[in-house]
């Protein structure tokens, strides 16, 4: 498993390095929302990817914790300025029915489905494992449910 962390970081690390320059090159036509996951975000999401990958790295007391709250929460609002801002889905659906003009109308469909289900697919490998590796970094390898559920004892009560 750590073989594909490490590979996945690098890849990511590679993508942020190549799309920082087209971005930089169109920095005035940004959105805020697009300048701060720029800047601050996705530097936050390869240095946990790397840490996850490759060498813990050691922060203060809850930093990763804190880390992994403000990147939840900052991760829906950059989908959804994307989303309803930048006409992220009729630039794509654009995009496909342009591939699919000379396609009769069921070969057409399931065309776009397969690239609908793409997109999503192709987002989550974005996404979801940069959070991943903030939680494994600020929680260790501990389950989820194991931390949510309501009979788990803490530390401090079991040391008294």
């Amino acid at each position: 498993m750590q073989l594909v962390w490490r590979i996945y970081a690098v890849v990511y690390l590679v993508l942020f390095v190549v799309g920082l320059s087209p971005a930089l090159r169109q920095l005035t036509h940004l959105s805020p929302i697009d300048v701060i996951d720029m800047i601050i975000f996705m530097p936050i999401a390869v240095f946990g990817l790397w840490s996850s990958a490759y060498r813990h790295i050691n922060l203060p007391k809850n930093g990763w914790k804190t880390l992994l709250f403000a990147s939840v929460f900052w991760r829906p609002i950059t989908i959804g300025n994307d989303l309803l801002f930048n006409n992220a889905v009729p630039k794509y659906l654009a995009k496909v029915g342009a591939l699919t003009v000379g396609m009769r109308g069921d070969a057409a469909n399931a065309v776009m489905l397969l690239a609908l289900a793409g997109a999503c697919l192709g987002g989550s490998l974005m996404v979801i494992p940069p959070l991943v590796a903030l939680y494994r970094n600020a929680y260790g390898d501990e389950s989820l449910l194991k931390l949510m559920s309501p009979g788990r004892v803490s530390p401090q009560q079991t040391a008294s």
